[in-house]
């Protein structure tokens, strides 16, 4: 099996090359990436040299791959990873976010739908789709309401390649990725709020929570979401046109996670209350029973063991 992995250098794509390379079934993994962000090593946890040469790296955009690159890459499955990520700077950038995740990913679908192959494409989508819930657990079925450009762009994105697969019949999965955290993930200004406090918390400074830390979230483990990508990918094509959400189920509120988190590193950080930004959601929490029904998917990590995990990892990696 021949993978291409958009996105290689992010906190998906770094894992989920890490655990493909591993795979017997897996011949080659094919890693493009920008280093838009501050990443760390493009592929960090690939130490073998017998896995390494299962590994190739492009770097650069990738909706600049031609048709002729990527028929002769012969892939399997393409995980459409990248993406601008960070909410508030979406509503600053608003035409670079629509460049790179709207439009770039229909003139990647564009592309793939014209390769000779027709590689499975899975797009790794947001719950940020959804906006404020309407009811919880959210399922795949719940009302589309948008309240950023970061949203909206990931929304029409699935939208782009979803007609492909109603219209021609394309090959494509979209996954719904819930509050994912590992090692590796960004801590630049944009960096998601959990690898924001461990690096805060290990560097005794303090944690900023916005309104009074009582909006939730659906917090789950890189390895966990991994899990589930490497399921659909062994499913295959016989589950085209499937929209699903990973996430763990579980609500847990911001200040909740500060607190936990200062436990976890030993930490003396005080946390700073501050008013909260309007875009952001009231609570997410993922109801992921299709992917189970279709995959037998489940998380297996639960919060404490997740953020201890990365928690060390950043005490060795972050300085």
């Amino acid at each position: 099996m021949r993978i291409l992995v958009t996105g290689a250098a992010g906190l998906y794509g770094v894992h989920l090359v890490d655990e493909l390379v591993r795979r017997e079934e897996v011949s080659q993994v094919i890693g493009v990436d920008d280093f838009s962000r501050e990443y760390f090593e493009k592929d960090p946890f690939i130490k073998s040299e017998e896995f390494k040469q299962k590994f190739k790296f492009i770097e650069g955009k990738f909706y600049d791959l031609t048709l002729e690159e990527i028929d002769e890459m012969n892939l399997d499955v393409a995980v459409h990873l990248a993406a601008y990520i960070s909410i508030p700077e979406s509503m600053e950038r608003q035409e670079e976010y629509f460049k790179n995740n709207e439009y770039g990913t229909f003139c990647f679908m564009q592309t793939l739908v014209r390769t000779k192959k027709w590689p499975l494409l899975i797009y790794g989508s947001s719950p940020e789709v959804y906006g404020n819930p309407i009811y919880t657990p959210m399922d795949v079925n719940h009302p589309m309401l948008p309240r950023s450009i970061y949203a909206v762009t990931k929304l029409a994105a699935e939208k782009h390649c979803y007609a492909m697969y109603q219209w021609y019949g394309y090959p494509v999965v979209i996954m719904r990725n819930f509050n994912t955290f590992g090692e590796n993930q960004d801590i630049s200004g944009n960096a998601g709020v959990v690898s924001n406090f461990l690096v805060k918390s290990l560097k005794g400074e303090p944690l900023i929570v916005h309104n009074r830390g009582e909006q939730t979230r659906d917090f789950q483990y890189v390895k966990d979401a991994v899990h589930a990508y490497v399921l659909v990918i062994e499913k295959g094509k016989e589950i085209a046109g499937e929209i699903f959400n990973i996430g763990t189920g579980v609500q847990t509120s911001i200040k909740d996670l500060a607190k936990m988190i200062l436990t976890i590193t030993g930490s003396s950080s005080k946390i700073i209350y501050q008013q909260g930004r309007s875009a952001d959601l009231i609570s997410l929490e993922a109801d992921y029973s299709e992917i189970k029904k279709k995959t037998g998917w489940e998380p297996r990590y639960s919060l404490e063991e997740g953020l201890k995990r990365t928690a060390e990892w950043y005490r060795r990696n972050v300085k």
